[in-house]
């Protein structure tokens, strides 16, 4: 507008100030106020109060945020952020599933009726130029920070081309900054590029392994060339790279109550690191983070709990839940997710 260079400085400063501000403050809430409230006793056998404490600070961010200035879609992306990093996140996004779902459709379905096909057919060379540079540049970034990061040339490839489509928080950025900093041109291009990516995406994520087994095949030694010498020891005790195989958690006990507990103490001394505990109650999750054994927060008779535990790689799967009927549930869902499971 007609301000001056100080006056946007200080405003962009103020904006970064609160911004700031409001991520500490739902860091320190969704880190520490939250846990400890259904931690408590009478709480943390309430079935609803978790999904419903996120709706409230989900809706309630986005409020705050509009209300210092800033807009509401970052406070809903920093809540989603938050609550994506709690103790919580497995369960809430079973629980949001079927919503997820809806929001989802709706947002895309909106976003294909911005797309203007007789404008794509007429600028088909911008469109084909913008797409082939979004989905190589984000690729060759992604690989690049994985590269830092030490994974593999193969897992770094097929992480850029997984998340190589435009994001749905930048085409958040360009309704905001349609007819005020971009063109209504410029937005149909951004608009129609995204649609094509979202529409590549299938096939990028197809065609992603198969680049890690085709690098593989490039990188492994020629009949006549000797093999690579293994790594010094010494050199080698330091921190685990990224791209070594974790330990195999194979081993898995659903309800952590007194039965839970008494098998897995059984089973800690030669197994500790194969050991999953998947139980609904936090004071259960916590007892068997002092043990040291890997915890998953969750209703062990949604499937979306039990995939993201990897139920699916069980070798041994011990169900010490009470009740008969709930229990029956698990083992037809473990049954289907885990065939060769006993």
């Amino acid at each position: 507008g007609q301000d001056s260079a100080a006056t946007a400085g200080l405003t962009l400063l103020r904006t970064v100030a609160l911004a700031s501000m409001l991520i500490g403050g739902f860091y320190l809430l969704f880190n520490y106020v939250v846990p400890r409230l259904l931690n408590l006793r009478r709480w943390s056998s309430n079935r609803e109060l978790p999904i419903l404490l996120a709706i409230v600070l989900a809706l309630g961010s986005a409020w705050a945020a509009h209300q210092i200035g800033l807009s509401p879609a970052m406070g809903a992306f920093i809540a989603g952020v938050l609550l994506g990093e709690s103790p919580f996140a497995v369960q809430i996004r079973a629980d949001v599933g079927p919503l997820r779902t809806l929001l989802l459709t709706l947002f895309f379905a909106s976003i294909g009726m911005l797309g203007k096909p007789l404008w794509v057919l007429q600028n088909w060379y911008l469109v084909a130029g913008v797409v082939v540079a979004i989905v190589l540049g984000k690729t060759l970034i992604v690989w690049a920070i994985f590269r830092m990061l030490r994974f593999t040339h193969g897992q770094s490839l097929a992480t850029g081309l997984c998340v190589a489509q435009v994001g749905e928080f930048s085409f958040v950025l360009a309704e905001m900054a349609r007819g005020q900093s971009i063109t209504e041109g410029t937005f149909d291009l951004i608009v129609s590029a995204t649609i094509v990516t979202l529409f590549l995406t299938p096939f990028l994520v197809a065609v992603a392994p198969k680049a890690i087994d085709r690098l593989a095949l490039m990188r492994r030694p020629l009949p006549d060339e000797p093999e690579p010498e293994p790594p010094d020891v010494e050199e080698a005790s330091g921190a685990l790279a990224p791209s070594s195989p974790p330990a195999a958690r194979d081993i898995f006990v659903i309800g952590f109550g007194p039965a839970g507990e008494s098998v897995a103490q059984a089973l800690m001394r030669q197994h500790l690191d194969r050991l999953v505990v998947v139980d609904l109650n936090p004071r259960n999750i916590a007892v068997a983070r002092r043990y040291g054994v890997a915890e998953f927060l969750g209703d062990a008779t949604q499937r979306d709990v039990l995939e993201h535990a990897r139920i699916q790689y069980a070798k041994v799967i011990v169900i010490t839940v009470p009740d008969p009927i709930t229990c029956r549930t698990i083992i037809h869902l473990c049954r289907y997710l885990s065939e060769d499971a006993n």
